[in-house]
């Protein structure tokens, strides 16, 4: 009896670890989501820039939900974050491209994150079955 208490403790905490790593990968795929998001919203903006041609009219965000009205007088090129806080100036496709690019990346490493997150369930649930087995033993002696 001590020992199948001893083993559901044990069992216990293993499933508190995995649920704690099960919820830091499910927080670190929705901020994966919402990156790639944010990076599918640039490439649409810079698509309909390229063809909507020069004196575009846009919304200038100036903080706090507000705007300005402006307009793009050069729309051949655009200034892009390359990370920690580098940005470089690229042709319109090129910039096109780069984005299309880290957009893979997101998707390649939210797939990964979805895999793992699967894995974690699945090692859950095992864990889940095994205290019952443990529990149903211990209810018929």
């Amino acid at each position: 009896m001590a020992e199948e208490k001893k083993k559901l403790e044990e069992l216990a905490y293993q499933y508190q670890l995995l649920q704690a790593q099960a919820q830091l990968l499910a927080q670190n795929l929705e901020l994966l989501t919402l990156g790639r998001n944010e990076f599918q919203a640039v490439k649409e903006s810079l698509e309909g820039l390229k063809k909507e041609g020069k004196d575009v009219e846009i919304l200038v965000p100036i903080g706090a939900g507000s705007f300005l009205k402006g307009k793009v007088t050069e729309t051949d090129k655009a200034i892009l974050s390359v990370g920690a806080g580098y940005a470089v100036e690229k042709e319109l496709d090129d910039a096109i491209e780069y984005i299309e690019r880290r957009i893979k990346e997101y998707d390649e490493a939210i797939r990964k994150t979805q895999e793992a997150l699967k894995k974690l369930e699945v090692q859950l649930e095992t864990l889940a079955k095994q205290a019952q087995n443990i529990q149903g033993k211990g209810n018929k002696g």
